[in-house]
């Protein structure tokens, strides 16, 4: 059983691996704490793909104020790695020639490589370890990675903003602005976690967006555009087109707008179509995972929300309302999903209900019926 001072310890490292929230991709959120009689010696915490883990970050801060980390603690949100990577040796390796005493981890890093074995190699040279101090809170910022590492499949939250009926837009296809700026800062926050974000052709002619980050010194990278876009409608002077989208059509579309918008930066990729003529979502998000791009916030319109929620190929969703009306000739957030009985509809587990002044959101996790 955890301790009072374990769990204390555990939301330090917490709070350390939120900071490397939209820059670790294709790698975890990873928080280290060393401590060692009760005082904190070092804290670190995964800054970046190709940077040190947080566990070798913690011991460096330790040394660099003058500790003797051996004998000490080591509080770490995920699994110690135990297998060579791209980029990074094993800190299983690190951890023993510190000779730490005793390691505290959140969660298993749930990658073949590893998934229980870190933890066996420590235990097998004598260091204690113990498993799954608040594991629900360090699975929790992980879930992009957990899916991402056993699927090879991008973890996919389904982002929109609406009135309190439902509506995206009114009956003319006005849709500025729903929401409050403060909705809107919120919403950036949302888009500096993820890889990608993608829309579907009808956004872009609408609204001609750039799809970007603008939180000021807050905005720690740009995400990558994604654009459905079956017959390469793309004006060649969208705003997107500045950002080397990519931008996934059919087989069908004209050869010479490929190579126009490959000219302009953006990456085109050639997918196969469904049997209603769309572009096939799991093909797709397959060959998005290959590119390394491990989470996606889709702020398409009501039809691209219905073809990824129809697929099942939404693991997240995170709703806005504001307090408007619009009415039943406005458009609806999300199209047509064939549901016929009210058993067979897309319901939501681990909800959760945030309100920030009049507005208010809710997430959770889709799941088919009850």
């Amino acid at each position: 059983m955890p301790t009072n001072t374990d769990s204390k310890y555990m939301s330090i490292a917490l709070r350390l691996a939120r900071q490397g929230e939209g820059m670790t991709s294709p790698n975890p959120l990873v928080g280290a704490v060393v401590v060692k009689k009760g005082k904190i010696l070092g804290k670190g915490y995964h800054k970046k793909a190709g940077l040190p883990h947080a566990e070798i970050e913690a011991f460096l801060d330790a040394e660099n104020k003058g500790y003797n980390i051996k004998g000490s603690t080591l509080y770490i949100t995920l699994e110690p790695c135990c297998h060579i990577g791209k980029r990074m040796p094993p800190c299983v390796d690190t951890i023993l020639q510190k000779r730490v005493s005793k390691v505290v981890v959140g969660t298993l890093d749930p990658n073949p490589k590893v998934n229980g074995k870190g933890a066996k190699i420590l235990r097998e040279k004598g260091v204690e370890v113990n498993v799954g101090v608040l594991e629900g809170k360090c699975r929790e910022i992980n879930e992009p990675f957990f899916k991402y590492i056993t699927t090879g499949i991008p973890f996919i939250i389904l982002k929109l903003t609406s009135t309190l009926d439902g509506k995206i837009a009114t009956f003319t296809g006005n849709s500025k602005w729903i929401g409050s700026e403060l909705q809107r800062i919120y919403a950036h926050k949302l888009r500096n976690k993820v890889d990608a974000i993608l829309i579907g052709i009808e956004t872009v002619l609408r609204d001609n967006p750039e799809l970007t980050v603008r939180l000021g010194k807050g905005s720690l990278h740009q995400p990558t555009p994604i654009v459905l876009d079956t017959k390469l409608r793309i004006p060649v002077e969208s705003n997107i087109l500045k950002r080397n989208p990519i931008i996934a059509t059919s087989p069908y579309a004209p050869t010479s707008k490929v190579k126009d918008l490959e000219k302009l930066g953006a990456s085109v990729l050639t997918i196969d179509l469904d049997k209603k003529g769309r572009i096939n979502i799991l093909k797709l998000v397959k060959k998005i995972g290959e590119m390394e791009i491990m989470s996606i916030l889709i702020e398409g319109g009501s039809n691209v929300a219905a073809s990824f929620l129809t697929k099942g190929m939404v693991d997240k969703i995170v709703f806005f309302y504001a307090p408007r009306i619009i009415g039943g000739e406005g458009v609806s957030m999300i199209g047509e999903l064939g549901i016929r009985e009210v058993k067979d509809a897309l319901t939501l587990t681990e909800v959760k209900v945030k309100k920030f002044g009049s507005e208010f959101i809710v997430e959770g996790h889709p799941r088919t019926g009850y």
